[in-house]
């Protein structure tokens, strides 16, 4: 059993995959826990680069109901379909609408066969922003969403992660807003979204944001993801950590 939150990356790009990178996906172990973080369309294929078995999942929760961060989901299903290798409900977790969304794209893609029944049971929870999450019960993981602005009239969410003393953080999509760095604060390491050097958009941090905010955010570590054009090719980034795909870490 880890001492520590583990986090192996499984995409680090865009909706674009600029760079050639994978959409989001974030694997998250705890024990004997296995949570991922998001799930964009690459997400089957990155788990199998990183050997690791799709049906292993013990929850999926997802940031904000865009494709790029929840489509993969229905290639888990197909997965557990095909293979019977699925053994126990999984539980999918994240804002309002998420069995809507993801049941649809999963039936338009891939339709159940006349006489055909599912080998393989989803649960799905609406979380809410503030309302702490314990998936294994009182004791285990705990999960706190709060709000992040990206979406107008939808609910997109940010989380922090708690195990064993550690704590990790991670944004979302968003844009920069003045309580970001309370949301996050503490937290040992923060995985954040960078889509862009310049400000372009409300919907998504730039480089020169986080470099200004910088000192406001006390956490151990930040960690910077979902790079689009401007920053999916570059190795390191001054005053930050530059996620990769397949990169594991320690929190």
């Amino acid at each position: 059993m880890p001492a520590r939150l583990t986090l192996t990356v499984l995409g680090s790009g865009d909706s674009l995959s600029s760079g050639g990178r994978n959409q989001s996906g974030y694997l998250i172990e705890a024990g004997d826990s296995r949570l991922l973080l998001d799930a964009g369309v690459t997400t089957l294929a990155s788990l199998k680069c990183q050997r690791i078995d799709p049906a292993s999942l013990d929850l999926v929760v997802l940031s904000h109901l865009h494709g790029d961060h929840l489509a993969g989901l229905p290639f888990l299903y197909h997965e557990f379909q095909q293979l019977g290798s699925r053994k126990t409900p999984l539980r999918v977790a994240g804002p309002g609408g998420v069995e809507r969304k993801v049941e649809s794209i999963y039936r338009a893609i891939y339709p159940l066969r006349k006489g055909r029944s599912r080998r393989f049971r989803i649960e799905y929870l609406s979380l809410s922003p503030g309302r702490r999450f314990h998936p294994d019960g009182p004791g285990g993981l705990v999960i706190v969403p709060f709000r992040v602005k990206h979406q107008k009239g939808r609910l997109s969410l940010g989380y922090r992660i708690v195990w064993n003393g550690r704590s990790l953080a991670y944004s979302g999509d968003t844009g920069w807003f003045p309580g970001l760095p309370r949301c996050v604060r503490g937290a040992d390491l923060f995985l954040c979204e960078c889509t862009q050097v310049e400000p372009e958009s409300p919907k998504h941090l730039s480089l020169r944001e986080l470099r200004r905010h910088r000192r406001r955010f006390d956490v151990g570590a930040i960690l910077l993801t979902h790079l689009g054009p401007d920053l999916a090719l570059r190795r390191s980034i001054a005053g930050f950590r530059t996620a990769r795909d397949g990169m594991r870490i320690r929190v």
